[in-house]
């Protein structure tokens, strides 16, 4: 099976401002997180989600999604770019760990994945049988 993926999945952060553009957390920032927590602990998932504060370092290509490889030996975990036909097949075994929420053409807002990790995958020593990354 082969995944399909939208346009906002790929190249999906380069909408975002430069890490050196985003202003420092201040109050009102405070407060949304302080909010978020509150949905988190009313679901009883404050120990399965978390949040970040969205930016880029550098433009990705228009075929090009953030990947994240382990290194569990060497107490790694790199967040990569890798062209969309590298994992294409692979895409129905990835774990999903990052998004964040766009607005699409009509004003809606659509969730979008924005890194994913494989399981079994080669680049990953040591996690053969864990969930790992590309």
């Amino acid at each position: 099976m082969t995944a399909t993926l939208s346009s906002s999945e790929i190249a999906q952060w380069n909408h975002l401002p430069d890490i050196h553009d985003v202003p420092p957390l201040n109050d009102r920032d405070r407060a949304c997180l302080d909010a978020v927590r509150d949905v988190l602990a009313s679901f009883d998932c404050l120990d399965r989600f978390g949040v970040n504060l969205l930016h880029r370092h550098f433009d990705m290509a228009e075929d090009e999604l953030l990947i994240e490889q382990v290194d569990e030996a060497g107490r790694r975990l790199v967040t990569k770019p890798v062209t969309v036909d590298v994992v294409r097949e692979q895409m129905p075994n990835a774990y999903e760990t990052q998004w964040h929420w766009q607005r699409d053409a009509s004003g809606a807002l659509a969730q979008i994945c924005v890194s994913r990790c494989f399981p079994g995958n080669y680049e990953s020593p040591g996690h053969a049988n864990k969930h790992v990354g590309w």
